[in-house]
């Protein structure tokens, strides 16, 4: 009898084995990253099983195509050109006397924009799916494994036994029973692991959406400048045609010398008529820019209008000490490693629980022996075992002493992206001061001294006998100068933006 069950408990950890190898989730490339990023405080790539046990999960996650980026920066949006006017074309411009057009009263306005964004946006929908992927793998965490349950006879002879001629038996047949006992708590510690990939991969989606607000930003003021553009160019259009005129009037009957200065204008007119196509041109793009940002049909694209304007309305936002403090503890990107710090010391803590295999209890609540041979009762009976591993060899040391300095890597992390917020906050800050001050200076200085030489030498090229061409030099300075004034205006609207992005949360309009 107790060789019979010895017998069986051997067959039940060879099964078991067997079975345990088929279950441990092997390491797949990738694995510690989503489609938003790569999770912070994951071990890499060659780790990628939050299991290791009957039960265990892995996060089934595509890899990032590609080279790989340096880890503190895995994840982060690239750094956005600041300072750069868009690509509005070369031409003419004039300032037009009022106030710049903020576009109908029913037009699309920044913060409906937003809306717009949150309800139609392809990106942000498609990388929210990480979120239910993320908890579908705290379901699979939470799940326990299975008993095993087989039968089995042994002793079975090829011809029926006797007394005289072939004795041996009793045959004997046994229903067993065995289930394993985590100990050490793998189940709950994989449930920690998943519980802290999901709070990481939540705080990268926030970070998609704060990213993808810094594209409609963009797009929104590529527009706005590409219409002010065009009222620019119309007005210089304007003012070329005013010429044209007052120079027809004074010269009625004009010479040869006095018609090739003419002819230069028109030249100057035809030059600005081309670039008002080209300004027209470019506000169409730009519409269509923003329009696939917000999802929004593209034939409905070159019929958006925008309720806003370049210029800066606002009250000056906080010092940068402050905004710094803010964005320490708004800034999702910043928010999500500091979880992924959480995340390491959770693989510490399941690295540690998976010391110790499962102990294995064999309960066999039937065993039947055939005594029938022998003209004798068959019996009943019962077992009970168990199976556990002797840790001599391997308590997981290795993955031990990998996850504890995964745990210092993510802690330099979070130091290195906190300096590199607080740098991102500070530049922003004091780009917003520089291009204030710039707009300031051309609105109330340079602009009005070169209109004034402008209109000056305009005077005295009327006269009879004077010439036009110093009046196109000094209207090609003002122009240079009112290209300049456009471009100081977009980069000021941008740097109220980008304090939005690199804060994490709305700080200006």
């Amino acid at each position: 009898m107790r060789i019979r069950f010895i017998s069986a408990l051997v067959l039940t950890v060879a099964a078991l084995a067997a079975d345990a190898r088929g279950q441990v989730a092997q390491p797949q490339p990738g694995d510690s990253g989503t489609v938003t990023g790569t999770i912070p405080g994951a071990q890499g790539s060659n780790q990628g099983i939050i299991g290791g046990r009957a039960g265990g999960m892995r996060l089934r996650i595509p890899a990032r195509p590609g080279a790989r980026t340096p880890r503190h920066l895995e994840g982060l949006p690239p750094p956005t050109m600041r300072g750069a006017a868009p690509s509005l074309g070369n031409f003419a411009l004039d300032v037009p006397m009022g106030a710049e057009d903020e576009g109908p009263p029913d037009g699309l306005t920044l913060d409906q924009a937003i809306d717009a964004l949150a309800r139609g946006s392809l990106t942000l929908r498609g990388r929210y799916l990480d979120i239910p992927q993320a908890r579908a793998d705290e379901l699979t965490a939470s799940l326990r494994a299975n008993p095993f349950l087989y039968g089995d006879g042994q002793l079975i002879p090829y011809r029926r036994y006797s007394a005289t001629s072939n004795p041996g038996g009793p045959t004997q047949y046994d229903l067993n029973v065995t289930y394993p006992l985590d100990l050490s708590g793998k189940r709950s510690a994989r449930m920690q692991v998943a519980c802290q990939a999901r709070r990481v991969v939540e705080a990268q989606y926030q970070d998609a959406v704060r990213v993808e607000l810094d594209n409609v930003y963009t797009a929104y003021v590529d527009v706005l400048a590409a219409r002010e553009t065009l009222r620019l160019a119309r007005a210089s259009l304007q003012a070329v045609d005013q010429v044209l005129r007052a120079h027809g009037e004074q010269r009625p009957n004009p010479t040869e010398e006095e018609r090739l200065q003419t002819d230069h204008v028109e030249i100057h007119r035809n030059a600005i008529e081309v670039g008002l196509m080209d300004a027209e041109a470019n506000l169409t793009s730009a519409k269509r820019s923003l329009a696939a940002l917000l999802n929004l049909p593209r034939e409905m694209a070159p019929t958006i209008e925008l309720r806003g304007t370049l210029r800066d309305t606002a009250p000056v936002p906080p010092p940068a000490e402050e905004l710094v403090t803010t964005a320490l503890a708004s800034r999702p990107d910043l928010a999500a490693f500091r979880l992924g710090l959480c995340r390491a010391m959770a693989d510490v803590r399941l690295a540690q629980a998976n010391r110790y295999a499962d102990v294995y209890v064999l309960y066999q609540p039937f065993t039947y022996q055939d005594n029938s041979p022998f003209n004798l009762p068959s019996s009943r009976s019962w077992a009970l075992g168990t199976t556990m591993t002797v840790p001599i060899y391997d308590r997981n040391q290795g993955n031990i002493r990998r996850a504890k300095y995964n745990v210092d890597q993510t802690r330099i992390e979070v130091d290195v992206i906190e300096r590199r917020v607080a740098g991102e906050v500070e530049e922003a800050r004091q780009e917003f001061a520089v291009s204030k001050a710039m707009v300031e200076r051309m609105e109330q200085h340079l602009l009005p001294a070169a209109r004034h030489v402008r209109d000056h030498t305009l005077k005295f090229s009327t006269r009879p006998g004077e010439d036009i061409y110093g009046y196109l030099i000094a209207q090609r300075d003002y122009q240079e100068l009112v290209r300049q004034y456009r471009d100081a205006l977009i980069r000021h609207r941008r740097s109220m933006l980008r304090l939005n992005t690199v804060v994490g949360m709305r700080v200006m309009p």
